[in-house]
């Protein structure tokens, strides 16, 4: 279902695949190259390429409306901050919205765009632990999680890597 293959991430037992409209689980079934498709989950969105992740035995993605989570059941997240998240981001520059992740602090990053920007200027955060959500203004155009540092790095518009929770 859907028109097109948005992204695909890699989870413990198959590879999630979403299309503009469903979400797949494919596995492979064996020799030669056998695969086989499930749906997971239809009548979804997801708004970017870059904008799922896998953490901790669960995806979570930012739809058009809405975030959600699979877990083995795709479900829409309880967000508090949705009307303020969705009711304000520019749809044109949705390609440029990525995911990252804390991992020392169970955080989930959304980088986007506000309706009056063509950068990446906000940020939504949701914590998969306690289910806390947060909001700010920061401006980021790249996001690694990094297993040899205790803090995530990423990259500014002004050409700086910032390791986050520290500084430059």
């Amino acid at each position: 279902r859907g028109s097109e293959i948005v992204t695909a991430i890699q989870s413990r037992q198959e590879v999630l695949v979403w299309t503009d409209q469903a979400l797949y689980g494919l596995q492979y079934l064996g020799a030669p190259d056998a695969w086989g498709a499930q749906l997971l989950g239809d009548n979804i969105s997801i708004l970017s390429p870059n904008s799922a992740i896998y953490v901790s035995g669960v995806a979570y993605w930012m739809g058009t409306d809405k975030f959600y989570r699979y877990d083995g059941n795709v479900l829409p997240l309880n967000c508090d901050l949705r009307r303020y998240i969705f009711d304000d981001i520019n749809l044109a520059q949705k390609d440029q919205i990525f995911v990252g992740l804390n991992e020392r602090f169970n955080e989930i990053w959304w980088f986007y765009c506000s309706s009056d920007s063509t950068t990446t200027d906000r940020y939504v955060v949701y914590n998969h632990v306690e289910g806390v959500w947060t909001y700010g203004n920061m401006a980021r155009s790249a996001w690694v999680e990094s297993k040899i540092r205790a803090n995530p790095i990423a990259a500014t518009f002004n050409n700086k890597l910032v390791y986050h929770e520290i500084g430059y």
